[in-house]
């Protein structure tokens, strides 16, 4: 819905299914023949606009190199 002066419009229904489809099908195709260490650099390398969602892919990170450490440590 968008306003038009004072009057509500309605512009077109929102189809959530067909939209993360859309969104899929960009990324399996941008994705494609990525060895995994290709992949994750391609999605930490992705600008999240979401402050929420980058403080957990950032947790996500400092994780993975805490377990890295201590997996290296144990060696």
């Amino acid at each position: 819905m968008t306003i038009t002066g004072e009057i509500w419009v309605t512009i077109d229904k929102f189809d959530a299914v067909a939209m993360m489809r859309s969104i899929r099908d960009r990324i399996s195709s941008e994705i494609e023949g990525m060895t995994l260490e290709e992949e994750l650099a391609w999605l930490a390398a992705q600008e999240l606009k979401d402050p929420f969602l980058k403080r957990l892919r950032d947790k996500a990170a400092q994780l993975s190199v805490a377990a890295d450490v201590q997996e290296a440590a144990r060696r």
